[in-house]
């Protein structure tokens, strides 16, 4: 939807024909380029016997701990953390990405893992 309504921000702003397909070129790449590293973004977050896990849809999974700030806001989860290798991680989990069950069952998990 992003890349649709810029390209008709471009057509509207009556650039001339060659710039408005330098620019949409730069569009598509940019909007390829983002819809790859989101795909690289999803996976499962699970815990067990009080280690914290992530595992990237494809990959390994790897035991992190969490460092720095934890949020817990009721739309919002933010976890920093450290893998066992020391390479940091971050997620950041929206409510509506996850069901309501699963929602609070996170959120308690977290407020007592700590």
């Amino acid at each position: 939807m992003a890349v649709l309504q810029a390209a008709i921000l471009l057509w509207l702003c009556g650039l001339p024909s060659w710039l408005f397909w330098i620019l949409l070129t730069v569009i598509l790449v940019f909007a390829y380029w983002e819809v790859r590293s989101l795909a690289q973004m999803v996976g499962i977050l699970s815990t067990r016997e009080r280690r914290w896990f992530w595992r990237v849809v494809g990959d390994n999974e790897r035991q992190f701990s969490f460092r720095g700030e934890l949020v817990l806001w009721g739309w919002l989860v933010v976890i920093n953390g450290r893998d066992l290798q020391g390479r940091s991680l971050r997620l950041v989990l929206a409510r509506d990405a996850i069901s309501p069950n699963d929602w609070r069952r996170l959120q308690a998990a977290l407020r007592f893992s700590r």
